[in-house]
């Protein structure tokens, strides 16, 4: 069992001092702290639980995210009731023969794998108002210094919570509470949709909505709340961001392009500029279909420009292959549709890798539409 080391310390608490000073939304913040306790305190799971006006321990963040811990880390046999009844640590080195208080939690915990425990207080002016828990898959204690850390990283989770707030803390901390907790439910539902709608796994579905709320620069609840309006298919309102979202196959092709026909003018693209989107489009989804079996799709509106990510888990582009700068032959067709694609989207970007490509187009929108989309987006905060 090794120590953190310090420098790595110094690191994760800069970091995250960066983060709130930045004024990131809270469940990011708690989603970086949970994450930096793996890393730091060699853990397993971690959680952060603060607890509503009922004074009810509720699951905030938790890395890795998995729905069934919910349960595990909310059970009211757990060492982190204890934790926040007594405002001190809690600490079980060994679920295996536990503490007669939490027996339950301990079959629990043991049924998904973990064998140890610990509950750090989050306290704000002398008063605990929730719980960082940590579990581990092996029997044993932490050390002096990972403890000291962990309360630490409760005390930043705290801060999160609080920071800019000057009284009223407690109502303050509930409305915090429930609104993550929205969030949170609002995420688990936007994951299965995706998983559904791309046709992948629950967690790489929740990489994929992460990765889209940090290119549009939006809350991840915000986010999820659109993918989850997105649906499956469902038309969307002129105020959506997030406009279709969509698995590639063989047998989908066809319908693919009538909704994108749909999408383009529903953000008010037309005429020659909406064909020639298309156009760019249906290739890179022919490119997908073609050379790795099918791909994914998003289509989205930001700051007056229509973007549209075309991803695949193929074998990439050939190593030293260069986008032809001149019209493909009658003969020679192998990537002719890269050369269209530039030839429509001159600034697209091309991320090949042996795990896959993903193509970025973008479409500026014509100016009265890009104006009226902006005060939408703008309306839902984007």
């Amino acid at each position: 069992m090794s120590a953190p080391d310090n420098r790595a310390t110094a690191d994760v608490m800069v970091e995250l001092s960066e983060t709130l000073v930045a004024q990131t939304d809270v469940d990011s913040v708690l989603h970086l702290l949970t994450d930096r306790c793996l890393q730091q305190l060699d853990a397993d799971a971690a959680g952060v639980l603060v607890a509503d006006e009922r004074a009810v321990l509720r699951l905030l963040a938790a890395s890795p995210e998995h729905t069934a811990r919910v349960t595990l880390f909310e059970t009211t046999s757990a060492p982190g009731r204890w934790c926040f009844a007594t405002g001190k640590p809690v600490i079980d080195t060994d679920l295996d023969n536990p503490d007669p208080r939490w027996v339950a939690f301990a079959g629990l915990a043991g049924e998904q794998g973990f064998r140890s425990v610990a509950a750090l207080p989050m306290r704000a002016r002398g008063e605990v108002i929730g719980v960082l828990t940590l579990l581990r898959a092996r029997v044993g204690p932490f050390t002096g210094e990972q403890l000291r850390l962990a309360q630490a990283l409760a005390n930043v989770a705290t801060v999160a919570l609080l920071l800019r707030y000057d009284a009223g803390y407690r109502s303050v901390v509930a409305a915090q509470a429930q609104r993550v907790l929205t969030g949170r439910v609002a995420i688990e539902r936007a994951r299965g949709i995706l998983a559904e709608l791309l046709d992948m796994d629950v967690d790489t579905a929740l990489d994929e909505l992460r990765r889209h709320a940090e290119r549009t620069q939006r809350p991840l609840s915000a986010t999820a709340a659109e993918v989850v309006g997105v649906g499956h298919l469902a038309g969307r309102a002129n105020g959506a961001t997030v406009m279709l979202i969509y698995r590639i196959t063989a047998g989908t092709m066809a319908p693919l392009r009538l909704l994108i026909q749909e999408r383009l003018a529903t953000a008010g693209l037309s005429g020659s500029l909406a064909e020639a989107f298309k156009l760019a489009i249906h290739e890179a989804a022919v490119n997908a279909q073609e050379y790795a079996g099918g791909g994914r799709l998003w289509l989205w509106r930001h700051h007056g420009d229509l973007w549209c990510e075309i991803s695949d888990d193929g074998p990439g582009l050939p190593p030293g292959f260069a986008i032809r700068t001149q019209a493909p032959s009658s003969e020679d067709h192998d990537h002719a549709g890269l050369w269209l694609i530039r030839r429509i989207c001159p600034d697209a970007q091309i991320i090949s890798s042996p795990r896959g490509m993903r193509l970025l187009l973008r479409q500026p929108l014509p100016l009265q539409s890009a104006v009226s989309l902006s005060d939408a987006e703008s309306d839902l905060g984007g």
